[in-house]
């Protein structure tokens, strides 16, 4: 199927509708969704290796890169989910044809990403009392240094959004007109920067001239110290600025304003920038919602001290490996339901919808399996090179069993919850390209805390003896509740009388 807008379906400029639908367009979404879903996993392999790389600095640098991390992205979240609504407004209108106002909703995201940067980059002063709050003191078994990293990298984190939140508007724009592989590319140039930038600032030179002797290769190096957890704080830094400038690059290219007028429909209109805004900050506060709970689980979870919550942190590092790529088919299912509601067929749009699940639930369920078998051995992985404290082997060796037993665990909840969790994404993410994203926030927000906060409080209250592993029952319990509620609500069919490009009805077709 082309992407070459045409004259066809009754919309001038609009991309022809599939000739074979035989099989719910399944060479179609897989098109979109691959480029999609392996550009989400270049970002959480970039975080994976970064973390790989700080657990041979420490157990206290690893813990506090992941809980620093998710805290900052709690208010960038919102920013987040309010500007992934561009592609929906970018897809509906690529359907219809209106190919200026594709790239007109997109500049609409960059002023409106600029917006939220000015208003979080504050946060960076308060990073102290944030995590001073967050943590009970060294009565539970939290060093006192490692206030001090999360800290550090914590601000360095809010200065990287003024990369991250400008590339999501440009992110969305790609997959909006069905242009993944412009993405793709520059996820693959971005993670190659940032593994090459945190291999030589969090190790330094000697260490680096130690690793090439180790195989056989004398080189002399001009000496730079080892930055540690920082200098992996900087490398992603620098990296978010070299994606955003890829896809601002290709966005304002010769090819792209001659069909879209990137340059030159600049022009923001203050409705645009409403229409952005009206439906998505419930899904920003629905992002929001999907960060910050988990973020407090964390917090209970380190009550029961400092193994705890790096036996969370490591199993954490491991799913995004499934979820992650299933966003990407959810991107790809938000522009297909996009695009078919812009040309007036929710018939397509619903066929696509459950093709994407077909996806996603395969690939989560693999995901699943290996969390359950290969458990103990990905916990072990992390923990193995977390470096041993001079006459501290017994020690040490006793906690790491403990923490492979507890992670484990945790393990164990992950894998009972990726069917649900890939029926969820799936339908929130079409139901978010119709526009519906009101009710899914009201059902988010009203099971996460009931359950994840909710519930992981009363398993540490009534079951103590579970330990870490009590708040992720709680937790698997809300995915599979959510996973059954979307699929009620998207499968109601209600989201087809969504009309965001205020058309009336007589543009719909299709049963």
């Amino acid at each position: 199927m082309s992407d070459t807008p045409t004259e066809t379906n009754g919309h001038t400029n609009a991309p022809p509708l599939p000739l074979d639908d035989r099989r719910g367009g399944l060479g179609e979404v897989v098109r979109i969704s691959w480029p999609a879903s392996v550009s989400m996993l270049n970002s959480t392999l970039m975080r994976f290796v970064d973390a790989l790389m700080v657990s041979f600095v420490g157990a206290i640098p690893f813990s506090a890169q992941f809980l620093a991390g998710m805290t900052a992205f709690i208010p960038e979240s919102f920013a987040v989910g309010v500007l992934m609504v561009v592609n929906t407004y970018v897809a509906q209108n690529f359907g219809a044809g209106r190919l200026d106002r594709c790239s007109q909703y997109t500049w609409a995201g960059l002023r409106l990403a600029l917006v939220f940067c000015v208003l979080i980059a504050p946060l960076a002063l308060l990073a102290r009392p944030i995590f001073e709050l967050m943590r009970q003191g060294p009565e539970f078994g939290n060093p006192p240094e490692l206030i001090e990293m999360e800290v550090m990298y914590f601000r360095y984190m809010v200065l990287a959004i003024f990369f991250t939140l400008t590339a999501r508007p440009l992110e969305q724009f790609f997959y909006g007109i069905h242009r993944p592989r412009v993405v793709l590319v520059g996820s693959i140039i971005t993670n190659v920067v940032n593994i090459i930038g945190a291999y030589t600032l969090i190790f330094g030179s000697e260490a680096i001239m130690g690793h090439l002797r180790h195989l056989g290769m004398e080189v002399t190096l001009p000496h730079w110290s080892a930055r540690g957890l920082e200098g992996a704080a900087i490398a992603v830094v620098v990296s978010w600025v070299v994606y955003f400038a890829i896809l601002l690059g290709v966005f304002l290219s010769g090819p792209m304003d001659r069909q879209y007028r990137t340059r030159t429909a600049t022009r923001v209109l203050w409705s645009d920038i409403k229409d952005i805004f009206r439906t998505g900050w419930p899904a920003g506060v629905q992002f929001l919602n999907d960060i910050g709970p988990w973020v407090i689980m964390s917090a209970i979870v380190s009550s029961f001290g400092w193994e705890h919550l790096t036996a969370t942190s490591v199993a954490m590092r491991w799913m995004p490996l499934s979820f992650m790529p299933a966003l990407g088919i959810g991107i790809a299912a938000t522009a297909l339901v996009g695009k078919y509601l812009g040309a007036g067929r929710p018939d397509i749009a619903r066929r696509r919808t459950h093709t994407a699940l077909k996806l996603t639930v395969a690939y989560m369920g693999l995901c699943g399996l290996a969390f359950l078998i290969f458990r103990e051995e990905m916990v072990r992985f992390f923990i193995t090179v977390l470096p041993t404290e001079p006459g501290q082997e017994a020690l040490a060796s006793e906690q790491v069993e403990r923490i492979v037993r507890i992670g484990g665990g945790v393990m164990i909840c992950a894998a009972l919850f990726q069917l649900f969790d890939a029926v969820g994404i799936t339908y929130i993410s079409a139901l978010r390209g119709a526009g519906d994203t009101l009710g899914p926030m009201l059902i988010v927000i009203c099971t996460s805390w009931i359950l994840v906060v909710g519930g992981g409080l009363f398993t540490v209250w009534a079951f103590p003896q579970l330990g870490s592993v009590g708040p992720w029952i709680a937790g698997s319990v809300y995915v599979v509740v959510l996973g059954i509620l979307m699929t009620w609500r998207f499968e109601r069919g209600a989201w087809r009388k969504i009309d965001l490009l205020k058309r009336g009805d007589a543009t719909v077709t299709g049963p």
